[in-house]
């Protein structure tokens, strides 16, 4: 799953992750913690390299005569490529969504839930695999696609995004004369390779003055 995210990486950052990437600072998301519908980074291929351009948070596809209540955020990796539709993007709209971690609610004692922030052990930019789509009302939309969670994660969620390597950043963005479901099959496998790192986040306490409302 994969509710919310974060990038603060800036531009210079990411163009020196992913070479040959035309990115400049106004292509970059502004909120710290980024939500569904929010707008965000996304990078795509191109014959002479990479080059980032804004979408919304929230797959619409063009097929849809208007903007649904609750855009897929998410899609699961999974029987993806046999999807009518959703199948066809996966052929030709894949792109890179890129963070710096993304946050789960993990379960704890007593029912209640403890917010936390997954990120790389090392610091480096996360690489989520996602499809986007151009709709006439809703403009350039996007999800992130999902896998089951690796052993390191299933403790805090079930499901985690496709984080995908250089390497396998730089095969998602080729253009491929047939789709290479094997390889595909490959990548959206739980991931042990990577180390990830799962950190409780402490939320700032509202003080008792404040929490009043103006009449």
């Amino acid at each position: 799953m994969c509710g919310r995210y974060e990038l603060k990486a800036t531009a210079r950052e990411l163009v020196k992750h992913f070479l040959h990437l035309r990115l400049g600072s106004s292509d970059m998301p502004r909120n710290d913690e980024i939500r569904p519908t929010d707008s965000v980074l996304l990078l795509t291929g191109n014959g002479d390299g990479y080059c980032g351009s804004s979408a919304k948070w929230g797959l619409v596809g063009a097929f849809l005569d208007r903007e649904p209540r609750s855009p897929l955020i998410n899609l699961r990796s999974e029987g993806l490529e046999d999807m009518p539709f959703y199948g066809k993007l996966l052929k030709r709209n894949r792109c890179l969504i890129p963070a710096t971690a993304f946050f789960e609610w993990q379960a704890v004692a007593g029912g209640s839930k403890q917010k936390v922030r997954i990120s790389d052990a090392k610091g480096k930019p996360l690489m989520f695999a996602g499809i986007f789509d151009q709709h006439r009302l809703a403009g350039k939309t996007c999800a992130i696609l999902t896998m089951a969670a690796s052993k390191a994660l299933a403790a805090t969620h079930e499901r985690m995004p496709v984080i995908l390597s250089h390497e396998e950043s730089v095969f998602w963005l080729e253009e491929h004369a047939e789709f290479p479901s094997d390889a595909y099959s490959e990548i959206v496998q739980p991931a042990s390779r990577r180390s990830l790192v799962v950190e409780a986040v402490v939320e700032p306490k509202v003080s008792p003055q404040l929490s009043f409302e103006f009449a």
